[in-house]
């Protein structure tokens, strides 16, 4: 199956030509002239991302950017800017924006951007959602923190102390366990939520964008680099940095970070000019950081830097009681609600068979699941055909 790009630009030649050439990429794309247009695609196809002119007589890109948010937020838009709008295309990567262009474009940064947006939705797709709930006890809470267990309670405190905090902070734990809405909560609550929220998921990235990821780059800097473009430390002023799978950043990127962290400043790549440290750092593996240290794998000095905090998330299937307490319930009520029934119950059956599970996505396949099953329940309680229709 192509993976769908919506495509939207009110000047004709543009659009023709961002639709040649995102199809001859093997690209399936649904391309309009106005974002009025372009809602029918959205409520209808389920489109990998969006690219958008970022000005436009009706509705802006700033206003498409908006309502992708909130469509689904982790959906990535990528902007198309001229020159003369730069800044206004950094303030929408600041407000959510995944990346933007430049007018006219080439080919390979268009290319290598849409690649990096997409891969980066496929692992965001591995965890649920980071919407804001509220757990009975704890307070507006995402979904992470949940539960009832001492457990769950210690995790919590810790979360709070953190944010409270200042230092640098380095989450470990598997695939799906919740670190990127944990981030976001730790933002949420700091003296630096104000600030951007800058996430880069590096796993997503080929090694050698990492630099340019990161530090930005000149004009001529390198030869795909066709003009000058800020890097995430850049964006990132005021707020919070957030590095998904900091173990993959490659070791050229390691040494300049930790001379940046060192200094505390930096510059672009192919740059002169000294831009400031001012960010935290929220850092993610789901690697154990001592052996990727051991295996001398990892700067060692940067591992110091970025590990002054540390929180380790527990997997799903050590979190029995609060699956039972309050991760099941949420989902069951969360997919009822998404058919627009009064919630569904469980069978005793049926409980035992998703504490039973070894869950190695841990929730974000807690969710699927029920999910499924929830679609495939005619009356009133989850039986248990309906929960192994779905393929166990």
């Amino acid at each position: 199956m192509r993976d769908k790009i919506l495509v939207i630009d009110d000047e004709p030649n543009l659009r023709k030509i961002l639709e040649a050439t995102l199809s001859r990429g093997g690209y399936e794309v649904f391309s309009h002239e106005s974002f009025e247009s372009a809602k029918l695609s959205l409520n209808t196809e389920a489109v990998d991302m969006v690219i958008t002119d970022l000005q436009m007589p009706e509705a802006s890109g700033m206003e498409v950017l908006n309502y992708c948010k909130q469509y689904s937020p982790d959906l990535p838009v990528v902007m198309i800017t001229a020159f003369g709008t730069v800044e206004k295309a950094v303030s929408a990567m600041q407000a959510g924006a995944f990346d933007f262009v430049l007018k006219p474009f080439q080919n390979e940064e268009l290319f290598r951007i849409i690649e990096k947006a997409i891969q980066s939705r496929i692992r965001r797709k591995r965890e649920p959602a980071t919407e804001m709930m509220s757990a009975v006890g704890v307070g507006s809470v995402p979904l992470p923190l949940f539960g009832a267990s001492e457990e769950a309670r210690v995790f919590r405190n810790d979360v709070e102390r953190i944010a409270r905090s200042a230092g640098s902070v380095w989450m470990t734990g598997e695939i799906g366990t919740g670190k990127r809405s944990v981030a976001r909560e730790i933002h949420r609550k700091s003296g630096r939520a104000r600030g951007p929220f800058i996430q880069v998921d590096l796993d997503a990235i080929p090694p050698v964008f990492h630099e340019a990821e990161l530090f930005g780059t000149e004009k001529g800097a390198s030869p795909l680099s066709f003009f000058a473009k800020p890097g995430a430390l850049e964006l990132a002023r005021g707020g919070v940095l957030f590095l998904e799978e900091i173990d993959s950043l490659s070791p050229e990127a390691q040494n300049r970070f930790f001379v940046a962290l060192e200094n505390e400043f930096f510059t672009r790549t192919g740059g002169v000019n000294r831009l400031p440290v001012d960010f935290r750092m929220i850092v993610t593996s789901s690697r154990d950081p001592a052996v990727v240290v051991r295996e001398a794998r990892f700067h060692v000095e940067l591992f110091e830097r970025l590990s002054t905090e540390t929180l380790e998330f527990i997997p799903l299937r050590n979190r029995k009681p609060d699956l039972l307490s309050d991760f099941i319930p949420y989902f069951v009520e969360r997919a009822s609600r998404g058919r627009g029934i009064p919630p569904l119950k469980c069978s005793e059956e049926v409980l035992q068979e998703l504490v039973s599970r070894e869950w190695r996505g841990n929730l974000g396949e807690l969710e699927k699941t029920i999910t499924r099953a929830v679609n495939r329940t005619e009356g009133a309680t989850v039986e248990i055909a309906s929960l192994r229709d779905e393929g166990h």
